[in-house]
């Protein structure tokens, strides 16, 4: 098997990132569209000699593309395959027997090495895309460290770390010994501008009313947390999910649990299902916000917070007003029927999987455009049909592709020239990862709907300063 040069136009920031990462275990930090993945081929052709060579992503849909990738550039491609749990096990022995270049997800590597369907000596190379993911119980920690002993290891990210001790932690877990970036402003020349417009919108008067509702009850039950010493402020703008499952772990943990700690698991509870309603309704769609509350009232029976929030004298007037909500649109939703364009691609992300389909829905009927959603196997699409979906916006059969968070990691959304947040994220990562889905080959245009005075402006602000440290701290780092 050969890399066919030929095909191998590598541009000059490649060929000097190349140049470095030859012979050593390397953190290669490139922006999204500035060609990661063909330093990595270029790598595998200089490295298919001395061994096989092994190239893992986090999600089915990027194997299958890097998989398509290194067909294009290598000879003999009935040599080079694609691994995933849906690939059957008696199957999975024999390629990774047979195979000289092997696309995979981390977990189904994992499960074959401990069945010992393959010997790691076997390869020359391994590389870790996405390779921020290197933390914690995640398998490419585990991995690392069966392949450091003989082979080298190529790590590829647009997104590592914010902070010092993350990007300490997955250079040792991935035992990296040279670092490279590549800063977006010096590849100017290779990389299509994007423009990027924040669109701010109102709360109405019935969200208003219902939101003040619901913090005057968080409020009520924050008090009696604050008065446990549970959480340090009242104020309930600063209470935060995380810090809430945080409490609820270390009441949980209690050895000897007296009623008193389960009154205030419960209380906790009761918290962060308030806070989840809030953000419903502030940065969501109306659909998304009755049907929180609908679970709510499932769910009566089971939890005691459930019924404590159902039984407030405030909750029937919130069913009230809700009830509104269904004959009023929603400002985001109307924002979005203006910016998208019935002849460009357009690309919409979302954090939740019912706003992407009321966003489906409501833009096949009320607009000239045609949209899919595109959700993770767990939200119901196969591996299958989410290729289809890709494919099918690639052909340009629809032109609006509505997705969840399964669509911001590395895969390569085909030219998207409109890009629009449903609300921003508090991740500079999964930011920076949106963002690169924009404008590949055109010029893109990037829109970020934000709620005025919600967690929708908490949420911008944080993602904008850790993505700032990010780009500090990874310039510090190429310096060292």
């Amino acid at each position: 098997m050969h890399l066919i040069a030929d095909k191998l136009n590598l541009r000059p920031y490649q060929e000097q990132v190349l140049g470095k990462i030859h012979d050593k275990n390397s953190f290669v930090v490139l922006p999204t569209g500035s060609g990661k993945t063909i330093v990595a081929i270029a790598l595998a052709g200089m490295k298919i000699k001395g061994g096989k060579i092994l190239m893992m992503a986090p999600t089915k849909p990027l194997v299958v593309q890097h998989k398509a990738s290194f067909d294009e550039y290598f000879d003999e491609v009935d040599e080079i395959n694609v691994l995933t749990g849906a690939t059957p096990p008696l199957l999975r022995k024999d390629l990774w027997e047979n195979s000289k270049i092997i696309c995979a997800t981390p977990q189904t590597v994992e499960s074959d090495l401990i069945k010992r369907y393959f010997n790691p000596a076997e390869f020359s190379l391994i590389v870790f895309d996405e390779a921020h993911r290197a933390v914690g119980n995640y398998a490419y920690t585990w991995l690392a460290k069966q392949f450091n002993e003989t082979s080298q290891i190529l790590a590829m990210s647009a997104s590592p770390a914010s902070t010092n001790d993350r990007l300490r932690d997955i250079r040792n877990n991935l035992y990296i010994e040279h670092f490279e970036f590549r800063a977006e402003q010096s590849l100017t020349k290779y990389i299509k501008n994007k423009s990027e417009e924040k669109i701010f919108v109102e709360l109405t008067v019935t969200q208003l009313e219902i939101s003040k509702l619901l913090k005057q009850i968080l409020s009520d039950n924050m008090s009696i947390l604050f008065l446990k010493n549970l959480i340090k402020s009242r104020d309930e703008s600063k209470l935060r999910k995380t810090q809430l499952l945080l409490i609820q772990k270390q009441l949980f943990s209690q050895q000897d649990k007296e009623p008193e700690i389960f009154f205030l698991i419960s209380t906790v509870t009761v918290c962060i299902k308030l806070l989840h309603l809030i953000e419903m309704l502030e940065t969501q769609s109306y659909k998304s916000f009755n049907e929180a509350l609908a679970k709510i009232e499932s769910q009566i029976s089971k939890t005691k917070a459930s019924k404590k929030i159902v039984d407030d004298w405030r909750y029937s007037r919130i069913k009230l007003l809700s009830s509104k909500l269904k004959d009023t649109p929603h400002s985001k939703m109307n924002c979005i029927l203006e910016l998208i364009d019935d002849h460009k691609k357009v690309i919409i992300f979302s954090q939740y999987r019912n706003t992407v389909d009321e966003l489906v829905e409501v833009i096949n009927s009320k607009s000239g455009a045609k949209a899919k959603a595109f959700v993770g196997q767990k939200g119901g699409l196969t591996q299958k049909r989410q290729l289809e979906t890709l494919n099918d916006y690639k052909l340009g059969k629809f032109n609006v592709l509505v997705a969840t968070s399964v669509s911001e990691e590395g895969i390569h959304i085909e030219n998207a020239d409109i890009g629009i947040f449903y609300e921003p994220v508090p991740s500079a990562l999964r930011m920076i990862q949106r963002r690169g889905r924009i404008g590949r080959i055109n010029i893109g245009k990037i829109y970020l709907l934000i709620t005025k005075n919600t967690i929708d402006e908490k949420y911008y602000w944080v993602s904008y300063h850790k993505e700032r440290k990010m780009k500090e701290l990874l310039r510090r780092e190429n310096n060292n």
